[in-house]
């Protein structure tokens, strides 16, 4: 009988100890991803000449450049721009694939601008991949379908959100 409750007790301790360590790891890991997304919107969101290389790649680039010879063939201050804003994306990217970044974090936070500027820049791409014979920008492309595929108030609710407009957070059980 002693033995039977002195395993029974190390048992339960043990499994203490492994729900407080997964607790650990995933506030860890949580801390980590929006520990990312600062620095990201920090540094490099804000920054000035990145809103001014979005908003030319968003509203010029495909009227005063062909896509044709990809990335690589654009002129020098184009080319620029579109590295500038295409790795902040694939970056993103990275971090989403490799789980680093929470799905609602890379979705939510960037899905509009995710969408919007791959739209724009996928034939830039595709001439691109051509050029190269191999994959180029894979990780922002990734990110682009899944976004697509979100809603954008369903991420909302999914983080707990609410909105004026009448949508209500997703409830968790429990």
């Amino acid at each position: 009988m002693y033995n039977a409750s002195t395993l029974a007790v190390s048992l339960l301790a043990l499994l203490v100890s492994a729900v407080t360590a997964w607790r650990q790891f995933r506030h860890a890991r949580s801390t980590r991803a929006f520990n990312a997304v600062l620095e990201v919107y920090l540094r490099d969101v804000r920054d000035k000449e990145y809103q001014r290389d979005q908003d030319f790649v968003v509203h010029r680039l495909a009227t005063e450049h062909a896509p044709d010879r990809g990335v690589g063939g654009l002129p020098e201050q184009a080319r620029h721009a579109v590295w500038n804003v295409a790795f902040l994306y694939e970056s993103i990217g990275m971090m989403y694939a490799f789980g680093t970044l929470d799905h609602r974090i890379a979705l939510g936070v960037f899905h509009h601008r995710v969408v919007q500027v791959w739209e724009v820049l996928r034939p830039y791409v595709l001439a691109e991949r051509e050029r190269r014979n191999g994959p180029f920008l894979a990780f922002f492309e990734n990110l682009y379908l899944d976004a697509r595929d979100a809603s954008p108030e369903d991420l909302c609710r999914a983080s707990g959100l609410r909105s004026a407009a009448g949508f209500t957070p997703i409830t968790r059980p429990g």
